[in-house]
C-alpha cells in the first residue's frame, strides 16, 4: 500500500472511529438529552455511511447493495440534522408521531431497495439526485428555521448554543459538497467525502466538549427557599416600584440598588425576574427603556430629538447599548422603527 493510502486511511479511519465513539457516549453516556440521543444517532449512521465510502474507495469488488445501501443511509442525515437543531434551539421541543413523516423516504429506499424493487439504473438516473438534493434541502430549512426562531426569541438560548449550530451547519454544508462535487463528472476524487467528514468532526467535537455545549444547562436557583408564590410577589413590588416611580429612566440604575429599595436580597430579586421573565434583570430594565424609546420615536412632537437623544432619555447610558437592546426586541434599528412610524 503505498504512503498516500495509508494516510488517507489513517485519517478517515480515525475519524469514523472517533464519531463512532462519540456518538455511543451521547447515546449511552450520562447526559442522554434529547438533543445529545439525535446528535449521537446521526454520528453513528454518519459513521457506517462514510465506511462504506472508505471501503469502496480501496475495494473494487464491493457489493452494489451496500452501495445503494450506503446511497440510502443518505435519507436519514437530514431529517435528523434537522430534528437535532430543533430540539438544541428549543427548551421545550419533544419528539411525536408526526415527525415519522420525516423518515418516509428513507424507509421507502430502504424498503425497495432491500427487496430489488429499485436496482442500479435507479440509482444512477435518479436515486443518487434525489437522495443529495433531499439532504441539501434539509441543511437549508433547518439553518432558516433556526436563525428566525433565535431572533425571535434572543434571550432564549445560550450563547454558545448560536454559535455551535451555525458551526455543525457549516460542517454540513462542506461535507455534502465535498460527495455532491464527485457527482458532477468527477471534480473532486470520491475519497474527498471521508477526509473532509473527519476535517470537519475533529475540531467540531472538541469545540463541543470546551464549550459542554452536550451538557444540560444546570437549572438556576434549584436549592433557593423562594417558593412560586414568593416569587411572584417580589416581581408584584418590582413592577409597581419600577412603573410608578419610573425608575427604569435612572442610567445608573444596578440591581442592588433597586433591591436596597425593595428591602429584599439581591439574590431573590434577580431569581424573580429571571422565573418570571426568562430575563435578568439588566434585560428586564432595558425592556422598560426600550418601551420608552418607541413612545418617543412615535411621537411626532418629538421628531426633532436625535436618536441619541431618545437614547439617553428613555435611561440607556450609551449609544451602542441603546442600539444593541433596541435591535434585540424589535429585530430593527431605532432609525428603521422611526421611519415605519412617521407620520
Amino acid at each position: 500500500m503505498q504512503a498516500e493510502h495509508i494516510l488517507i486511511l489513517a485519517i478517515c479511519g480515525l475519524g469514523v472511529f472517533h464519531g463512532f465513539s462519540l456518538g455511543a457516549y451521547l447515546l449511552i453516556g450520562q447526559t442522554k438529552t434529547l438533543p445529545n440521543k439525535l446528535l449521537g444517532m446521526l454520528l453513528i449512521i454518519f459513521g457506517l455511511r462514510i465506511s462504506k465510502s472508505i471501503f469502496l474507495y480501496f475495494t473494487s469488488d464491493l457489493d452494489m447493495i451496500l452501495i445503494m445501501l450506503g446511497l440510502t443511509l443518505i435519507l436519514s442525515f437530514g431529517p435528523l440534522f434537522y430534528l437535532y437543531a430543533r430540539s438544541l434551539v428549543e427548551k421545550e421541543f419533544e419528539l411525536k408521531k408526526q415527525h415519522i413523516w420525516h423518515a418516509l423516504p428513507f424507509l421507502l429506499f430502504l424498503v425497495c431497495t432491500s427487496l430489488g424493487i429499485v436496482g442500479r439504473e435507479f440509482y444512477r438516473q435518479f436515486g443518487i439526485i434525489f437522495i443529495y438534493l433531499h439532504f441539501l434541502v434539509y441543511i437549508i430549512v433547518s439553518f432558516v428555521w433556526q436563525r428566525k426562531h433565535r431572533q425571535s426569541k434572543p434571550d432564549g438560548s445560550n450563547e454558545f448554543i448560536g454559535k455551535w449550530i451555525n458551526y455543525i451547519h457549516l460542517g454540513m454544508a462542506f461535507i455534502w459538497l465535498s460527495y455532491f462535487m464527485f457527482l458532477l463528472d468527477e471534480i473532486v476524487p470520491y475519497i474527498a467525502g471521508p477526509i473532509t467528514y473527519s476535517l470537519v468532526i475533529y475540531p467540531l467535537s472538541f469545540w463541543a466538549i470546551m464549550k459542554k455545549v452536550h451538557k444540560p444547562e444546570e437549572k438556576k436557583y434549584q436549592n433557593s427557599r423562594l417558593d412560586n408564590h414568593k416569587s411572584r410577589e417580589v416581581l408584584s413590588r418590582l413592577e409597581a416600584h419600577i412603573k410608578e416611580e419610573k425608575r427604569f429612566l435612572d442610567p445608573d440604575l444596578k440591581l442592588p440598588l433597586i433591591a436596597a429599595e425593595l428591602n429584599i436580597t439581591p439574590h431573590v430579586l434577580s431569581q424573580a425576574v429571571n422565573e418570571n421573565f426568562g430575563q435578568n434583570f439588566q434585560q428586564y430594565l432595558n425592556s422598560y427603556r426600550v418601551k420608552a424609546a418607541q413612545q418617543m420615536l412615535e411621537a411626532s412632537e418629538k421628531s426633532h430629538l436625535t436618536i441619541a437623544s431618545i437614547a439617553f432619555d428613555s435611561g440607556f447610558n450609551s449609544l451602542s447599548a441603546f442600539n444593541t437592546s433596541f435591535k434585540k426586541v424589535l429585530q430593527k434599528t431605532p432609525s428603521q422603527y422611526r421611519k415605519e412610524h412617521s407620520f
